[in-house]
């Protein structure tokens, strides 16, 4: 049977002893009928019956050939019948004879992308010279490309039905391997998806002449890939699904060519018929272009049949399919043929299958079927065909736009932009109202694309802004005021402003911006929320910053047309601002809250227009109006920001030389009005309201320019340390105290700077004048802390800023100046102190208090909160404190994850770089912690089964997962923890007593970290532990108080070694242990010494 037979006819191969397949009669019948169109019945969604992505009954008369019958009877486990199949007898596949048919011809040129034309030339050369041989190659092919090692001999595919010859290659098929092909990465099958579908066009564009009409070719592979596409193997129906798409492609190629000829042979026949009546001559022309005509209609009919049987034998089932990657092949591939055949597909009753998918739960088949719909709004022809499906599927279109994945938001976000544009009175404003929304979402990418549905809707006249005001942008800028304010989310222009300004002109017409702040049509709201804009659109245009939670992370420099149109962006707001921003101060220079955003304009200048364009006096008349917002006002912010221009202006040389006496006049007032202020206080030490109310706007006038400015030259050191240490009025001691324990600080961070980047002379007097006045403020703001006086936080943050700038860095600086002095290593006592603050500030429990806050207030708190957790972990990242202190926050790393998890998170990574082994100790000295606590709540005895220690283990889960999954480079750390988990467990143990030690249970805790060792240090664990107990086994095991001990013990054995009843807790204790256990598997290679120190 194994020999080929000598004479085996072309009818008999083709059909398998039965007549030809009637692709017509095939197709026809049926629910889900392509063709049946009753308007809006056609998009009812399917019953409940197939509805559902389960697999058709195999005696589908409507959708197979007869020849598939022999599938009904499938087996209950996928690929083993259980009884004896009907067929030729045959040698089990030999590994040797799969790997042969794997490097085959037709496979080894799709898995390398090599000579794919080449090879299928060859392939049909020998088709015509020996069918038999080649039909089985191909057909060995498809087997092969679905990870099969079963071989097809050419005896099986001549004699064998489809339905017999899938189930002996489901026998050969690896039912442990996860793998195949189509899913398989690497570089190997990186491009076999791309190659698969080139050979598959290939060969079916080689064959469109004669090959595919021969009775014999298209025949075996539709009957293949449809047997293949129903069966319950996902490798063959995932693999049959796609290359059966792909035919379905090729054959709408092959239409599309056959249509084509067809009308010019039309026009040949109308051309002929002319010039026969005319000259009456022989018509044996117009005859063979009549037949011509007959064989093209017989062919591109024969090839619509091909494709309505491969859509209903295929399609209508597998775009159902329980794989999320087979439902997204059919419809991408659909609605590749609504695009390029729209003719024939573009009909509702193809349609209502992308708009039933539009509910799949799984993100990318709703990616695919949005952008299979959008090039179709781009065609005008296709409108009149997809407004019923439009009005039908619009409440699912415009609930895509606030859909989870964050691409499909946006891609749906494109496709309302696109409806909007061909259908404008489709949307009512409720549809619209959450794409207009999303301009402020915190994702760009989706911002930007709701800014375009916008920019459709609304502005869609908008023009390029020039050096004047324009009368049509004034308009659209209104219009644009009036959305921002009616969206009601004020303090976020720079939102909407960043998703605008780089698909709407407006956002850079300062020009028209300027006229109508200037002029009197704007409401005094308006205007407010005008400066807002014109604010951010020129900070955004000058630096291309997004804002804060909308950053796009974009790798290496710049590209040169993106810093090209900075620069250019820079200068003509410069050219139009800077003869403009006088005026604008002057005409709101009362108004805190526009002036607050007026005064950030000027940093982003280019100042040398100052001097080429010769606009000195603008420069002039911005400094007496910043002289005068000074004098005015006393606002933190909007005091800051005019400092911040000053210090601008100074960076420039050119420029700093006209403003340097401008400033120190400035400065020389504000700081006599201090000096005068604070004299009286400390000389009288009595003060009136008038006084104090002068002290504490001077000192916010100094402490904003300290930020800046070194202020030595008007020696405010000794006034302000006095303030810190007397000052005790009530109404303002927080912010004047706060106000002079920031310039104190600041003015430590310009004494060091002179001595280590300046070369400043008499280094030696200038070291321990400097260590003096660090003494001075440390002592200060250690005795604020512990007495919790006015000013603390400020307090806290200094001190922690302190011990960072005079910190173990400056070593490296002892080469020019030594240094070494200033450094400060923080006691045990302050440490104390700086750990109860954070305790009584960031975690302590004041849900009541917190409760009766606004909204507004309590995310300030929370604000301040994380800037204390943030300060405390700068201390350890930088070396001033050692990483085991970080068990004062990482305790709180459960019951404050959502409030500070991400804080938690980047402390413990950093820690990680820094050192494993000190990190490994932390995570161990913090899990102690917390478990001590438990011990003194429940009085030494701790229920392993309680809901506060199963937020114990959580914690360690948690810390577990923070060491990443290279565990060779983390096997010193995850070494330490445990062996002090070992120390602590068996810590006060006595082995004469027979009883556990009181901390046993810690090793549950442990556990799990036990998937991170390698298998080596699990062996020396063991032994380490076994060490430490001094206990015999068979007692261990037995008794049931030393349960932690067993799953500890048990959780160090690799997989293999592990027994299934060694669990001794309940069904939830066993489940997490075995999942750990399961991870914990010794990824190392060769031969490796276990760590040193056990």
């Amino acid at each position: 049977m194994t020999d080929t037979p000598e004479v085996l006819t072309p009818t008999r191969m083709a059909t398998r002893n039965t007549s030809r397949v009637n692709y017509m009669e095939m197709s026809q019948g049926g629910s889900d009928d392509a063709f049946a169109n009753n308007d809006d019945a056609v998009f009812r969604s399917p019953a409940a019956g197939t509805r559902g992505r389960k697999r058709r009954v195999a005696h589908d008369v409507s959708d197979l050939t007869l020849s598939f019958s022999n599938m009904a009877q499938s087996p209950s486990k996928r690929g083993r019948p259980r009884q004896s199949m009907t067929g030729i007898a045959r040698p089990k596949t030999t590994r040797d004879e799969a790997q042969e048919a794997k490097d085959s011809t037709l496979y080894a040129a799709v898995k390398s992308g090599k000579a794919i034309p080449d090879v299928v030339e060859n392939w049909i050369e020998r088709y015509e010279e020996n069918y038999q041989l080649a039909i089985n190659e191909l057909h060995q092919f498809f087997i092969a490309i679905c990870g099969c090692r079963g071989v097809l001999t050419p005896q099986m595919s001549a004699t064998m039905d489809y339905a017999d010859i899938i189930r002996r290659m489901t026998e050969d098929f690896d039912e442990e391997s996860g793998d195949y092909p189509l899913v398989q990465s690497g570089p190997t099958f990186k491009k076999f998806r791309q190659n698969l579908h080139t050979m598959i066009h290939t060969l079916i564009d080689k064959c469109k002449s004669s090959l595919m009409f021969d009775n014999r070719l298209m025949d075996g592979i539709i009957q293949l890939l449809t047997g293949l596409a129903d069966s319950q193997v996902r490798a063959f129906r995932h693999t049959a699904t796609y290359a059966a798409m792909k035919i379905s492609s090729a054959l709408v190629d092959v239409v599309i060519d056959l249509t084509s000829v067809k009308e010019k042979n039309s026009k040949q026949i109308e051309t002929e018929r002319v010039r026969v009546k005319q000259n009456a001559t022989n018509n044996e022309k117009l005859d063979a272009l009549l037949l011509k005509k007959s064989e093209i209609e017989e062919k591109t009919d024969e090839v619509r049949q091909m494709l309505q049987y491969l859509f209903k034998s295929v399609f209508v089932h597998r775009y159902r399919d329980g794989l999320p990657d087979i439902r997204s092949i059919c419809i991408s591939e659909l609605g590749n043929w609504m695009q390029v055949y729209p003719e024939h597909f573009l009909e509702d009753s193809y349609l209502k299958y992308i708009g039933w998918t539009l509910y799949d739960k799984f993100a990318d088949v709703r990616l695919k079927c949005i952008r299979s719909l959008m090039p179709l709004y781009k065609k005008a022809v296709a409108l009149a065909k997809l407004e019923l499906f439009t009005n039908k599927f619009k409440e699912r279109l415009v609930s895509m736009v606030l859909d989870k994945d964050q691409e499909v938001a946006v891609e749906s976000c494109n496709l309302m932009t696109l409806i909007y544009t061909v259908f404008p009175t489709l949307l009512t404003v409720q549809d619209c109202v959450p794409i207009y929304e999303l301009v402020y979402c915190n994702h760009r990418t989706l911002a930007v694309a709701a800014g375009e549905f916008l920019n459709t809707k609304v502005f869609q006249n908008a023009k390029k802004g020039g050096k004047t005001a324009d009368a049509n942008n004034a308009a659209l800028i209104k219009d644009l005021i009036q959305f921002y304010i009616e969206g009601e989310c004020h303090d976020h222009a720079t939102y909407i402003v960043d998703a605008l300004i780089d698909t709407n002109y407006i956002i850079k017409d300062w020009a028209t911006m300027i006229d109508l702040l200037l002029g009197k049509t704007l409401s005094d709201k308006a205007e407010l929320n005008l400066i807002e804009i014109l604010a951010c659109s020129v900070k955004q245009s000058a630096t291309g910053e997004s804002p804060v939670g909308r950053s796009v992370a974009k790798r290496g420099a710049p590209a040169l047309k993106e810093t090209r149109e900075q620069t250019d962006d820079r200068v003509r707001l410069s050219e139009i601002l800077i003869p403009a921003l006088p005026a604008l101060l002057r005409k709101f220079v009362a108004d805190r809250e526009k002036v607050i955003n007026l005064v950030t304009i000027p940093v982003y200048f280019h100042l040398d227009m100052y001097l080429v364009a010769r606009m000195q006096n603008n420069l002039v008349d911005l400094l007496q109006l910043l002289e005068v917002i000074v004098e005015k006002h006393v606002d933190d912010d909007l005091l800051n920001g005019v400092a911040e221009v000053y210090y601008t202006l100074s960076m420039h040389q050119t420029v700093a030389a006209q403003t340097e006496a401008a400033k120190m006049k400035m400065i020389d007032g504000i700081a006599l009005q201090f000096q005068r202020s604070a004299t009286r206080l400390l000389n009288n030490n009595t003060m009136d309201d008038e006084d104090e109310t002068n002290l504490l706007c001077s000192i916010r006038r100094i402490k904003a320019f300290s930020r800046y400015m070194d202020l030595r030259k008007w020696d405010l050191w000794d006034l302000a340390l006095k303030i810190v240490v007397n000052y005790d009025k009530n109404e303002t001691a927080t912010d004047v105290t706060e106000a002079a324990i920031l310039i104190l600080f600041m003015q430590l961070n310009f004494d060091l700077y002179r001595l280590v980047k300046e070369g400043e002379s008499g280094k030696g007097d200038n070291v321990k004048k400097l260590r003096k006045r660090r003494d001075q403020l440390l002592r200060n703001l250690e005795n604020t802390i512990q007495y919790r006086a006015s000013g603390v936080e400020q307090a806290f943050l200094a001190l922690c800023d302190s011990f960072i700038l005079f910190g173990p860095q400056l070593e490296t600086h002892s080469q020019k100046v030594n240094l070494e002095s200033l450094i400060v290593r923080p006691e045990d006592n302050i440490i104390k102190e700086i750990h109860m603050f954070l305790k009584l500030n960031a975690f302590s429990d004041d849900s009541t208090t917190t409760a009766k806050l606004s909204q507004q207030q309590q995310i300030e708190l929370m604000h301040k909160k994380r800037k204390l957790v943030t300060q405390f972990c700068k201390l350890i990242i930088h070396g001033v404190l050692p990483i085991k202190e970080s068990t004062a926050v990482l305790q709180y790393y459960v019951s404050n994850y959502t409030d500070f998890g991400d804080i938690f998170k980047n402390l413990l990574f950093k820690c990680r770089d820094l050192d494993f082994k000190e990190t490994g100790l932390a995570v161990a000295k913090t899990l102690r912690c917390v478990f001590e606590n438990l011990l003194a709540e429940f009085n030494g005895t701790v229920d392993p089964l309680s809901e506060t220690f199963i937020d114990l283990r959580d914690l360690a889960k948690r810390f577990a997962s923070s060491f990443g999954n290279d565990y060779r480079k983390n096997r010193y750390g995850v070494a330490m923890m445990h062996k002090e988990s070992i120390d602590f467990a068996f810590e006060n143990y006595d082995p004469e007593s027979n009883k556990p030690p009181p901390n046993l249970l810690f090793l549950e805790v442990a556990m799990e970290f036990s998937s991170k060792l390698i298998a080596q240090d699990k062996n020396a664990i063991v032994d380490y532990l076994e060490k430490k107990s001094t206990l015999p086994i068979q007692a261990s095991t037995k008794d049931t108080e030393w349960d932690a001990y067993n799953l500890y013990k048990n959780s160090l054995k690799e997989k293999d070694a592990m027994d299934d009843t060694s669990s001794v807790r309940s069904f939830s204790t066993v489940t997490s242990f075995r999942s750990t256990a399961s991870r914990g598997r010794g990824r190392g290679r060769g031969s490796h010494r276990a760590v040193p120190f056990f």
